[in-house]
């Protein structure tokens, strides 16, 4: 839901669906990969850098 949010540029919407699943499911990159972007498309420069580090994190330990 959250991707297709973003990509329709709902990005608060798709900011708010992805903190949601991120909280049901913290160890999945691609959640905080995608609210990374959302967060970038927001200019939301600190929390975007958080979030897609996270997912780089996540990913490298092999969380999918």
């Amino acid at each position: 839901m959250g991707k297709v949010l973003e990509k329709k540029g709902e990005f608060e919407l798709a900011i708010r669906s992805l903190q949601r699943a991120a909280s049901m499911d913290p160890n999945n990159p691609t959640t905080h990969h995608l609210l990374g972007q959302a967060y970038r498309d927001m200019g939301r420069k600190e929390e975007a850098e958080r979030e897609l580090q996270l997912a780089e994190q996540l990913q490298s330990r092999g969380n999918n």
